[in-house]
């Protein structure tokens, strides 16, 4: 058994932008890695990186998915000495979540910072503010096969062709310097919250929040900084 709290968070609208989409924005149905970390950051008041946190687990659920249109301005620096100046300004489709509900678990060491947020929380961009609706103490058990929605899944669990997934290269962390860079990335498995799957023989992936009999993967410190199960 693995002591945890449960931290359920929501919003009006979620936007997780999909990587290489230029002219039409589309957003993951849930979260990477990376915005789970940013939360933890803002909750704390401080860059936290995966070094300091033994391990996440989390899925997203949501309403459904809506199109707005957004205003892009392009402007551009020639000197570092000079001022910005505009360039060019293009309107495109961007899709968002709409009432989106991320229910995010992690080591009991963790609660007092989203108790009392130091920065306030997005699900995705500046207009994406979320609320901390309950922070409650749980138990995940490690469990072998289960059903699964609104998760992640790492490529490893994919590939054995348990659950149908939308597949993307996505980053797990960035550092804290000037230009963030990625910590790393990975292939990962998307389960839409409307289109469950069955996982069977996870290896040691999965855990069940047993007061709500919930199925998620949990992502490790060793996974994530070293790929090591």
């Amino acid at each position: 058994m693995i002591e945890a709290i449960r931290i359920i968070i929501t919003a009006y609208t979620a936007s997780f932008r999909v990587p290489h989409f230029v002219g039409h924005q589309l957003t993951l149905t849930v979260p990477p890695l990376s915005t789970i970390y940013g939360l933890i950051s803002a909750a704390a008041g401080r860059w936290v990186l995966p070094d300091e946190v033994e391990w996440v687990a989390y899925r997203c659920e949501y309403e459904s998915k809506a199109v707005d249109t957004e205003a892009i301005l392009t402007v551009e620096r020639p000197k570092p000495s000079e001022p910005a100046r505009f360039v060019t300004r293009n309107v495109i489709p961007r899709e968002f979540l709409v009432m989106p509900c991320l229910t995010l678990y992690l080591p009991p060491e963790w609660e007092s910072v989203f108790r009392c947020p130091r920065y306030s929380l997005l699900l995705g961009r500046t207009q994406d503010v979320a609320t901390v609706e309950e922070v409650k103490h749980t138990a995940l058990n490690p469990v072998q096969d289960g059903i699964v929605s609104g998760v992640l899944l790492p490529f490893e669990i994919v590939a054995k062709g348990n659950a149908s997934a939308w597949l993307q290269n996505l980053p797990v962390a960035f550092t804290d310097g000037p230009i963030r860079r990625p910590v790393g990335t990975h292939i990962f498995g998307i389960v839409d919250a409307h289109r469950p799957g069955e996982v069977r023989n996870a290896n040691g992936w999965l855990v069940v929040d047993t007061e709500r009999n919930v199925v998620v993967p949990i992502f490790r410190k060793e996974w994530v900084l070293h790929g090591i199960t």
